[in-house]
């Protein structure tokens, strides 16, 4: 579990070193995972590492980590917002062109903030991190002497607990508006996948498990994705409306004007195009929500089904302890985030 750790911790560092560099978007991705990972199996494995890793160690983790998100939401949100560009109508556009001005604005200032702030608190934090990781003691009862739980067993323990946590957090999301429950059931997800990944190289039974889990955070990353930015366009839209009315009032108030007061054409487009973004918002968000309950909701649902029992698989493999080949599989490769 050390080992796993410090591989963390190592890829953590390097996308540091990135950072610095001035390669934003692909570091701070790979920083951003590399914590969630460290994290991820410092929590799920408290019992090996609760001396060395008391709650405060890990809040500073949680609290760097969390210092990002900011920066890697305007990012994906930015990149939906440009792929309307082209089925938007004329009109439309000055709305989305502002809209992406302002996600461009707020991800480029997350990306200063990430490399004047957070890069510098995560040296401190890496060098202590890694000071405990390589070195520690262990105390042993020669009355009662009793052997060291296994990696395998530690892992199915812990897995057996994210896993009912997880199915707990997906059977409480019911509707696409349940934005608390569907971030609470991804983060779940992630959860239990980071456990199961270590193993799959000797586990054959890890990699179906783990591609449920990839599939399902990904269609409840998008849809969380795409509720925050249905809450950035609506204060948008509250901010055009709030203009307006203080337009309106103040051509009242103006006695010196003739007629009724009217609002500045370039208004109206840039509501227009939020308008439009959001319809096209509403859309994706429903065809995310439909899959979502016909593959993983309900106890019955296909998808859940068989990750439940691809989970059971795991359970039984880890507990025999040894790699369990399963007919025609094989390792896949490739990237995980």
């Amino acid at each position: 579990m050390r080992r796993l750790a410090l591989v963390q911790l190592g890829r953590a560092s390097a996308a540091r070193l990135r950072l610095v560099e001035g390669d934003r978007e692909e570091a701070l991705h790979d920083f951003r995972v590399a914590l969630r990972r460290l994290r991820s199996l410092l929590r799920s494995h408290r019992g090996s590492f609760s001396h060395e890793f008391p709650k405060k160690s890990l809040r500073r983790i949680a609290a760097i980590a969390r210092d990002t998100n900011p920066g890697r939401d305007a990012e994906v949100q930015l990149a939906w917002v440009v792929t309307l560009a082209a089925d938007l109508k004329p009109a439309e556009r000055a709305g989305h062109a502002a809209l992406a001005r302002e996600l461009t604005e707020r991800r480029d200032e997350c990306y200063r903030k990430v490399e004047r702030e957070i890069v510098r608190d995560f040296s401190a934090l890496a060098t202590d991190f890694s000071a405990r990781l390589r070195s520690y003691q262990v105390g042993v009862d020669l009355a009662r002497p009793s052997r060291p739980q296994t990696f395998a067993a530690a892992t199915r323990s812990a897995l057996a607990q994210a896993s009912s946590d997880c199915l707990e957090k997906l059977a409480a999301l019911e509707s696409a508006a349940d934005e608390s429950a569907g971030h609470a059931a991804r983060i779940a997800a992630k959860r239990v996948r980071y456990l199961a990944e270590p193993v799959a190289p000797w586990i054959a039974a890890a990699e179906l498990p783990i591609a449920h889990l990839k599939a399902l955070q990904d269609l409840l990353g998008e849809l969380h994705d795409g509720q925050l930015l249905a809450a950035h366009i609506a204060q948008s839209l509250a901010e055009l409306e709030a203009r307006r009315a203080q337009t309106l009032v103040a051509a009242t108030l103006d006695a010196s004007s003739a007629g009724k007061p009217t609002e500045p054409a370039a208004r109206r487009r840039e509501r227009a195009g939020l308008l439009a973004v959001a319809r096209k918002l509403g859309e994706r968000r429903n065809e995310l929500f439909a899959e979502l309950e016909r593959d993983w909701l309900g106890t019955r649902a296909p998808v859940r089904t068989e990750l439940v029992e691809a989970l059971v698989v795991l359970d039984e493999a880890l507990a025999i302890g040894r790699r369990r080949a399963t007919p025609g599989s094989r390792k896949t490769s490739g990237k995980r985030r």
